[in-house]
């Protein structure tokens, strides 16, 4: 004969299961090293018994310094005292010291350790110990470097999957400059030959510098989305436009915006969609909207791309990207690079939105 207490048992172990099925299981002890993968670890090397709250959510910096006030205002809360793995192909452990202690250096908020993994073959990106650090992760930062790297070592990878483990279970997913451009549904990435210019591309969009490729994470704000960096810096507003009309051009979507954020420039995309602009200069947004019209786009022929819609979105400004829209004005935008000395309308499209138009203007 049962006791009472039976169902009440079966009601605790299923409330149990419940909340291992939110918090994720137990990922083990961390796996062996492998002998080749060069590591930085800053910290606690256990997992952290703290788990990300609040989110997913996207921090795309442009390159150059880094925003602190995004990590510290955004991102640190979502993390949540919990590990960050910063992957690259290059350099060192630069990230460690300003992860862990420069943003906070005592208090809830700080890391419960930080861990640069140098990620230079397939092989390691496959390894355990690099999957059971991802999964672990309340934040994975991709530093800059050369995205053609990223996407010929990491894509394919288990490393790749555990990424999108990580968006999935409500981490913090970024990264800047190179780290900035794997984040779109779409990516420009140069491999093997030189970097796309707009000047280049804007009179032959088939130029063999634009190479584009399929994404690398999934996240809901990204998808139909190309991203750029160092944006209004290195004047790469107008092979961003390229890029947008070769993804329509030939077939990859039906439509298409990008991000491109200048640098000491951050973007924080909550899980609510609304992104934040925070940093010294601004994120720029481009568009389709009703009137846009690919006119020209043809091998060795001139771009003319006409009826777009740009927001130049600075310091303080949102952007909601469940309706494409913001607080601040689009302003219209148009491509025809027949005319190679002033191949925009207007002629300066970095330049500031100066009407008084107020509210809201919604796209499609």
């Amino acid at each position: 004969m049962l006791s009472a207490s039976v169902p009440r048992l079966l009601l605790i172990a299923g409330l149990l299961a419940v909340v291992a099925d939110v918090v994720g299981e137990d990922p083990g002890p961390r796996p062996a090293k492998p002998a080749d993968l060069t590591v930085y670890l800053t910290g606690n090397a256990a997992d952290a018994p703290n788990q990300a709250v609040g989110g997913p959510a996207l921090l795309l910096m442009g390159g150059g310094s880094e925003v602190t006030s995004a990590f510290r205002n955004r991102a640190y809360p979502i993390i949540n005292g919990g590990d960050i793995v910063v992957l690259r192909v290059t350099g060192s452990d630069g990230y460690n010291s300003y992860f862990y202690s420069d943003i906070y250096s005592s208090g809830p908020l700080r890391p419960h350790s930080v861990e640069t993994i140098m990620l230079t073959s397939r092989t390691l990106a496959d390894s355990d110990y690099v999957v059971w650090a991802l999964d672990t992760a309340e934040m994975i930062w991709f530093a800059g470097g050369d995205q053609g790297d990223y996407l010929t070592l990491w894509a394919g990878t288990r490393t790749q999957e555990a990424v999108q483990r990580a968006w999935d279970r409500g981490a913090v997913i970024g990264g800047t400059s190179a780290g900035l451009a794997i984040m779109g549904e779409f990516i420009y990435a140069p491999i093997g030959v030189s970097s796309a210019t707009s000047n280049t591309t804007l009179q032959n969009p088939y130029h063999s510098s634009v190479q584009l490729h399929q994404a690398f994470v999934d996240t809901p704000w990204m998808r139909n989305t190309i991203t750029d960096s160092h944006y209004r810096e290195r004047d790469r507003l107008g092979r961003s436009v390229v890029f947008m009309g070769r993804l329509r051009a030939d077939g990859w979507t039906e439509r298409v915006r990008m991000i491109g954020i200048s640098e000491r420039t951050a973007l924080f995309i909550g899980p609510d969609g609304i992104g934040h602009v925070s940093g010294n200069e601004a994120v720029y947004i481009i568009d389709e909207g009703f009137g846009t019209q690919l006119v020209q786009i043809q091998r060795n022929r001139p771009l003319i791309y006409t009826g777009l819609l740009r927001w130049r979105l600075p310091a303080g400004s949102t952007f909601d990207f469940n309706r494409s829209a913001s607080t601040i004005p689009a302003m219209p935008l148009s491509v025809d690079a027949t005319n190679s000395s002033a191949p925009f309308t207007p002629t300066d499209p970095y330049r500031t939105w100066n009407t008084m138009m107020g509210g809201y203007l919604m796209v499609r």
